[in-house]
């Protein structure tokens, strides 16, 4: 079973672990809460523990909005391909 820790500290250090490995696009997701579903958390796969997720804590109506969170993140911890946009474009 999966556990999901809102933690916006551990949420950008996963994703710039996984970032660094290259291995990104398996570890971030989009999910509802539980009893929720109208409700959307972003997440990121913990780097050491494959049943751990970490949220950034704020949720979304949308799954633009939550994808737009995590696409942030990413330039946070990647700034110098900052934006994503410019990249997929190429």
């Amino acid at each position: 079973m999966a556990t999901i820790k809102h933690d916006c500290e551990w949420f950008y250090a996963s994703i710039s672990a996984w970032l660094e490995k290259g291995e990104l696009t398996d570890a971030i997701s989009v999910i509802t809460r539980d009893g929720e579903p109208e409700t959307l958390l972003a997440v990121v796969r913990s780097y050491t523990d494959f049943n751990v997720y970490y949220c950034n804590g704020k949720p979304y109506k949308t799954y633009q909005h939550a994808f737009a969170a995590i696409g942030a993140a990413i330039d946070r911890a990647n700034p110098e391909h900052k934006p994503l946009n410019d990249n997929w474009m190429e």
